[in-house]
């Protein structure tokens, strides 16, 4: 993947500053501790997750703690990612070619930079996980709870996804297929397509009724959007699993902690329909979970591994809302 140079880097900086949050007010000192201790539980979390989850991730998949600018950043280059991808599915141009796409784009990451408590970045190779620090320390101030617990309940979810894509050979392939399947499907100029993708987030940001599905989706694009929410909808489940595996025995007031992140993601869920572009029923993180625990309470956790064997076994979305159904296609493809 060869991420195309864009203009402008310097003016998209800038403008990410207007929207980006301030806070949370901690001293240097207390922001120092953060970063340490962040470092330090991911590698706890990790063998935890490692224990629980039987998957294991290369140490070239690193974790790396960052504020909201180096997360503008990361998704700076992930941007000119997208656009090397546009090009080598045969559209041109670059999506970022003016000034005023500049500031737009900026304002966008800006806002959506104080939103991410972590994020898996497939799209470097080899991938790596950022945590936001300032965001994880700003939920558990705002949710009242034991901040080194939270901070270690975040790292148990977040690294399990650095597991997924370092433990699975064609995990990071098969999703930037994926992408570019998108991309190739919409037929449209290489310019205009991640325009489409600005466009969504400003509209997120004035509060209207859009959706991503009906500013980037095209016809052919359905097929592939519901084999990218049947993926997204396994990992965070998955994610969501295995950190409550692991989460009672290291996590003190996990209890306290899940309900109120529960509260909270309920009264995010309009904002995240719209921005995932799901439908409510989909898009919730607990269809997948469910989807793991009941396959793993019938199968075990070492046979429901066969899901990460090869994209033939991933399960589609009407899989994972009946998983019998999964079962018995993996019975029947290893009888």
């Amino acid at each position: 993947m060869t991420a195309i140079p864009y203009p402008y880097p310097d003016l998209i900086r800038r403008a990410s500053r207007r929207t980006m949050p301030t806070g949370p007010k901690v001293s240097p000192d207390h922001a120092a501790q953060v970063v340490a201790s962040l470092r330090e539980l991911a590698q706890v979390a990790t063998r935890e997750i490692t224990a629980v989850s039987l998957l294991q991730a290369p140490v070239t998949h690193e974790t790396v703690v960052v504020d909201r600018v180096g997360w503008v950043e990361s998704n700076m280059n992930a941007l000119g990612v997208i656009a090397g991808i546009a090009v080598e599915v045969g559209e041109d141009g670059n999506p970022l070619a003016d000034r005023a796409g500049a500031i737009q784009t900026g304002l966008a990451l800006g806002w959506a930079s104080g939103k991410v408590l972590g994020q898996y970045e497939a799209l470097v190779n080899p991938g790596r996980l950022l945590l936001v620090a300032p965001n994880i320390t700003q939920v558990a101030q705002s949710l009242e709870v034991d901040e080194r617990d939270f901070q270690l309940w975040v790292c148990l979810h977040e690294e399990t996804h650095r597991l997924q894509f370092g433990a699975v050979p064609w995990m990071q392939g098969y999703f930037i297929d994926l992408i570019k399947e998108m991309i190739g499907a919409e037929k449209l100029p290489g310019r205009a397509y991640p325009w489409r993708l600005i466009q969504v987030v400003n509209a997120v940001i004035r509060n209207d009724d859009s959706s991503v599905i009906e500013l980037v989706q095209s016809d052919d694009q359905v097929g592939i959007y519901r084999r990218i929410v049947a993926l997204l909808t396994l990992l965070e489940g998955h994610a969501d699993f295995v950190m409550d595996q692991g989460g009672p025995d290291l996590v003190p007031t996990v209890s306290e902690i899940r309900r109120k992140f529960e509260l909270r993601r309920d009264s995010n869920k309009k904002l995240l329909t719209r921005l995932l572009g799901m439908n409510e029923k989909l898009m919730q993180y607990r269809k997948g979970e469910v989807f793991v625990r009941n396959c793993v309470t019938e199968m075990g956790i070492a046979d429901f591994n066969v899901v990460w064997e090869s994209p033939e076994n991933l399960p589609t979305m009407a899989e994972i809302e009946n998983p019998v159904t999964w079962r018995k296609r993996m019975l029947s493809r290893h009888e």
